[in-house]
């Protein structure tokens, strides 16, 4: 499946969006039931996953503890790119300016199938 330019920009606006605005249920609706993500923090705050965590259940979970955690997590897009069935976004935070990119893998209902995200 090939993701269009336009389908990019509204996927990574509401990523983006729904993180920074409204509550972490909102924001797993952006998401497969079964979505994977890939992430040094959450080897972090639950290194039993080994920074692997996968189902709504456990993203539920997770991100609730980097709302507690880390509430100064709001982000900013830089750009947005796509490659396939992947939305690339490349983004910023808006407190402390640190670099992120986060690779979308997106399914056939252009929902989130897994997400990979690199702090660099």
């Amino acid at each position: 499946m090939q993701i269009t330019p336009e389908q990019a920009q509204i996927i990574s606006e509401k990523w983006v969006e729904y993180w920074n605005n409204d509550s972490v249920e909102k924001y797993l609706t952006l998401y497969d039931d079964e979505a994977t993500l890939v992430s040094s923090v959450a080897l972090r705050l639950m290194p039993e996953t080994f920074g692997r965590i996968s189902g709504k259940s456990q993203m539920l979970k997770y991100w609730t503890l980097v709302r507690v955690n880390f509430p100064q997590f709001k982000f900013r897009i830089n750009r947005t790119e796509i490659y396939e069935n992947k939305v690339i976004v490349y983004y910023a935070s808006i407190v402390d300016n640190s670099k992120v990119i986060a690779i979308l893998s997106i399914n056939e209902k252009l929902l989130i199938k897994k997400i990979e995200v690199s702090y660099v």
